[in-house]
């Protein structure tokens, strides 16, 4: 009877070593860092996605049109993302990314283009020129509840602070474009930047405390960090080319950005302090707009069979 009690005893443990092995995978999975891009590698603009490394390519848009700046909701389920496969404008489109089958979200004879995801996921912005200049709007995933947040000047590359409260973006006015803050109902506009250069797409960091952009402010476009209200600018990259599209990694303590600093237009990933550059990307076709995409998007549980390996063989190695 002692041995009888001995061996489930062991039988249980072998079950609890089991589901720690296969949590552990699971959080192994799930933790993976990827990133998604734009790139004319098959003739046109498609969405790709691969690990950090560089591997494991996945093409996740597949139209004779372009398709570019992905967007992620924050969940991970969903992508959208600008194309103009129906009427030659462009318009917004939202991926299920468990079904890769896609909703138009816009419907308007004018471009509609940068889409950006609400923290909480129930908007996403975008900048559009339907009323002749660009202005940010932002809408429902669904395509309800339309609403323009700017009246003046052109307005683009809109931005979500991680608490949702506000709203970062490049302005044009009298042909100075420099990076503006204002709450996500469109009220209290602030002027963030005053440079003869122009500034353009900014990103926040995932705390709130820091906006990356990218500015001409030395003759050529170069990657720059500010404090969330405008001081304290900083220049990060330092290169003869352009360098755009920065994104920052969950951390905030790497950027993704697009530029050529080589012979190709790649994608590269750079520590906050200006060291340690990498290059992810070697085609030679344009790879641009990197975004971090969410570990939900990509979380797979192990499967029966791994589970059953993984059992037989601790059974075994208890029963040796």
């Amino acid at each position: 009877m002692k041995g009888k009690f001995a061996y489930i005893a062991l039988e249980t443990t072998t079950i609890l070593i089991c589901l720690l092995l296969a949590a552990d995978l699971y959080a192994q999975v799930s933790d993976v860092s990827h990133i998604a891009f734009s790139s004319k590698r098959d003739g046109n603009y498609d969405i790709y996605m691969m690990d950090i490394n560089g591997e494991n390519l996945q093409n996740l848009t597949n139209s004779p049109t372009h398709e570019f700046k992905p967007a992620f909701s924050p969940n991970g389920q969903r992508m959208a993302y600008v194309s103009s496969r129906h009427d030659g404008y462009l318009e917004i489109y939202v991926m299920n990314l468990n079904t890769k089958v896609s909703h138009r979200l816009t419907h308007h004879p004018k471009h509609d283009a940068n889409p950006a995801w609400s923290p909480d996921g129930r908007w996403i912005a975008f900048d559009s020129n339907r009323e002749g200049t660009y202005n940010i709007y932002k809408i429902e995933p669904n395509g309800a509840n339309l609403q323009q947040l700017t009246h003046e000047r052109d307005n683009y590359n809109p931005a979500w602070s991680p608490d949702g409260q506000s709203i970062a973006f490049a302005a044009n006015e009298a042909n100075n474009i420099d990076i503006y803050v204002m709450n996500a109902d469109g009220g209290k506009l602030k002027r963030l930047t005053r440079q003869e250069q122009a500034e353009t797409v900014p990103t926040w960091s995932s705390n709130g405390k820091q906006i990356a952009f990218s500015t001409g402010l030395l003759g050529n476009r170069d990657i720059y960090i500010m404090n969330a209200d405008g001081t304290n600018v900083r220049r990060l990259t330092h290169h003869p080319s352009k360098d755009g599209s920065p994104a920052w990694f969950p951390n905030n303590q790497l950027i993704l950005f697009g530029a050529k600093w080589e012979e190709n237009s790649d994608i590269y990933l750079i520590d906050v302090d200006g060291n340690n550059r990498r290059r992810l990307t070697r085609h030679p076709a344009v790879d641009k707009d990197p975004t971090w995409v969410p570990a939900g998007s990509l979380s797979v549980s192990p499967s029966p069979e791994k589970l059953i390996t993984q059992w037989s063989r601790l059974k075994q190695s208890v029963g040796d």
